[in-house]
């Protein structure tokens, strides 16, 4: 990974924009006396992170948000599972849409919604594992109710993660074109 100002500027911002979307625009919903499940948009600008600047600038935007979301906001204990989780918003995703065969396929809906399905599916699972090791309660428990918070939000993240890069793109052009 090349490192640049421009770079470092745009994982930073991504960073910051996820801990709002994760602490103050995030819902959490208690499961078996703890707090389980989190709906949130948080996910959104590690996963672009990811699919901009690539799958290890992601891993590094997820890991930051995570870390500083849970030093100046925390919700629980720090858990150190949770931060590879987070990471793996920004890793998986952009790995999933490669295996896509040209560019033309990988933006379409389709390629974004199976490749946050898949994400979610990892992430999900990892999630309600720290979450059984933490507080001692059963995985098979706790994961279907995860797992259905977890695919509902699938699709609407899809969709604003599509459009979100295909605008991205757009701009790019227009803004190369006017350079010249």
């Amino acid at each position: 990974m090349r490192v640049n100002t421009k770079r470092l500027t745009t994982i930073g911002l991504l960073v910051g924009i996820s801990v709002i979307f994760t602490r103050f625009l995030g819902v959490v919903m208690p499961l078996a006396g703890i707090q389980a499940l989190r709906l949130s948009f948080g996910q959104l600008p590690i996963m672009l992170a990811g699919i901009l600047l690539g799958p290890v600038a992601g891993a590094i935007t997820g890991a930051l948000a995570d870390i500083i979301g849970g030093v100046i906001f925390p919700i629980g204990p720090y858990f150190p599972g949770f931060t590879v989780s987070t990471a793996m918003w920004g890793f998986l995703t952009p790995l999933l849409l490669r295996l896509f065969a040209n560019e033309e396929r990988r933006r379409s809906y389709v390629a974004f919604l199976f490749a946050v399905f898949v994400t979610s599916l990892v992430v999900s699972g990892l999630n309600t594992l720290w979450l059984a090791i933490m507080f001692q309660r059963a995985f098979w428990v706790l994961l279907p109710t995860r797992l259905l918070g977890s695919m509902l939000q699938v699709p609407l993240h899809a969709l604003i993660l599509h459009y979100t890069v295909k605008s991205y793109r757009a701009y790019g052009n227009v803004a190369s074109l006017e350079a010249r």
